[in-house]
């Protein structure tokens, strides 16, 4: 018993050694205030369509988005611009921005009714089932919320709620060109016409 208390006692602490440490909020809004602001606003609501926003985001989603970005591991898109930005932060700035802007509040984007709304919503809601591409709410919930990890190593999936349409398209495009790698995320896009893409980011624009 006294041995196994022991062996207990000694994967306790190794385990508290190995936890990632704890995010500091207030530190965070400090970087994401004077770094980060400008593309993707200080609450994280981006008013520029090439950026992200970034409010109610997953932390550990943005963290490792983040850490791709600086280890050069993500170069789509706005990525040469964002990295020489995030090139000084250490491991634990990225935690602690990353769970402030995960506590922000978002704000509602809106869709435009002329651009294939109909066609969005059943992309999002049911997919298509002749191109064997499948609800985007299937991994991404019905309302764009996202699915966390439930504090696993999983990733999981992104909220992508409310998010640009511009920007909605500029990664679908990636993945199709395999500019960004996921391959769930290219396989399904390399499947999808310009028009289904268009429809269905306009359809999240708006999602909220």
């Amino acid at each position: 018993m006294k041995k196994y208390l022991t062996l207990l006692a000694l994967g306790l602490a190794a385990g508290a050694a190995t936890a990632a440490p704890k995010a500091d909020i207030e530190k965070g809004k400090q970087i994401a205030t004077t770094i980060c602001a400008a593309c993707h606003a200080a609450d994280g609501n981006s008013g520029i369509a090439m950026y992200p926003k970034l409010s109610a985001q997953h932390a550990a989603y943005i963290y490792q988005q983040t850490q791709e970005i600086k280890e050069g591991k993500r170069t789509a898109g706005s990525s040469a611009v964002m990295k020489p930005l995030v090139t000084g932060l250490s491991e634990q700035d990225i935690r602690n921005v990353a769970a402030y802007y995960a506590k922000q509040q978002a704000k509602p984007g809106e869709a435009n009714p002329k651009e294939e709304l109909e066609l969005g919503a059943r992309i999002f809601r049911g997919g298509l089932a002749d191109k064997k591409i499948p609800a985007c709410m299937s991994c991404h919930g019905p309302s764009g919320a996202g699915m966390p990890g439930g504090g696993t190593e999983i990733l999981a999936y992104p909220r992508i709620a409310g998010q640009h349409k511009a920007y909605v398209m500029t990664q679908l495009n990636a993945y199709k060109s395999g500019a960004r790698q996921n391959a769930m995320m290219a396989d399904i896009a390399k499947r999808m016409s310009e028009e289904e893409m268009n429809a269905v980011a306009n359809f999240i624009q708006g999602l909220h």
